[in-house]
């Protein structure tokens, strides 16, 4: 009698004894191990943030943002320009697979006067690999950068370097509604092998939030200011602030 070892595929061992009897047959005894290779278990899904920032409200509840820019003047004053652009957001439908909203943008040309407006609907589903896209174990630091839309290009160059993030609590007053929000501050660099005209330059974005208010938002600046007699401006600011809102009001327990 002798053992004969073959390799199968995935790794697997058959050990086959080999007898001599009168048949000349061969009894083989399966030794063959599981497979190695087992399925990887599929990502736990949660919660898409875009989502549970509607999960509250209803359909019908819609609000509108306005973006503009801020300049010093010579005074060292900031002066607000005229509003670049209207973006609404109104809510359409919400279950648990996922929200539909209607979305329009009414943006303005240099002189704050208003051109052709944009309409379409965007579906936003209730979940999402957290493992999966851009976001993907992303700091927050180099989240602030991205999160909301951006209402100018301040952001481009900046060096996502992370540092500690400043945090606190504030309250903003709307159309006679004090909304209790929290704020986020984060200050950046800019690479100035790409851009050497914004060296000793700085970036500081602060957002502010609210679950009061449908997507979250309550106002966002972007501010950079530069040394005086350089290549840019030695501040500037660009701001999305909430204008309006409808079809809600704020719970009792935000407000201040």
């Amino acid at each position: 009698m002798r053992q004969t070892v073959i390799l199968l595929l995935g790794g697997c061992v058959l050990s086959v004894l080999l007898m001599s009897v009168p048949s000349h047959r061969a009894l083989a005894v399966d030794e063959c191990c599981a497979t190695e290779a087992t399925a990887k278990p599929a990502a736990a899904l949660v919660d898409r943030p875009e989502y549970l920032a509607w999960k509250n409200f209803s359909p019908g509840a819609k609000v509108v943002y306005a973006a503009r820019y801020w300049n010093l003047t010579g005074s060292n004053n900031f002066v607000a320009g005229p509003i670049t652009s209207l973006n609404a957001y109104q809510l359409r439908v919400i279950n648990a697979e996922g929200v539909r909203l209607w979305f329009s943008q009414a943006p303005t040309d240099r002189y704050g006067r208003p051109m052709p407006p944009n309409e379409w609907e965007e579906t936003i589903a209730a979940q999402y690999d957290p493992n999966v896209g851009l976001s993907a174990n992303q700091s927050r630091y180099a989240q602030l950068l991205t999160v909301f839309q951006q209402a100018g290009n301040l952001a481009m160059g900046v060096q996502p370097k992370p540092r500690p993030i400043e945090t606190g609590e504030d309250t903003i007053e709307l159309n006679g509604v004090r909304i209790a929000t929290q704020w986020e501050s984060a200050t950046y660099e800019y690479d100035t092998s790409v851009w050497p005209t914004f060296k000793n330059c700085r970036l500081v974005i602060k957002l502010w939030t609210s679950a009061a208010v449908p997507t979250g938002l309550v106002r966002k600046t972007e501010e950079r200011t530069c040394p005086l007699g350089g290549d840019q401006l030695a501040r500037v600011m660009v701001e999305t602030y909430l204008q309006s809102f409808e079809g809600f009001t704020p719970t009792a327990s935000t407000l201040r």
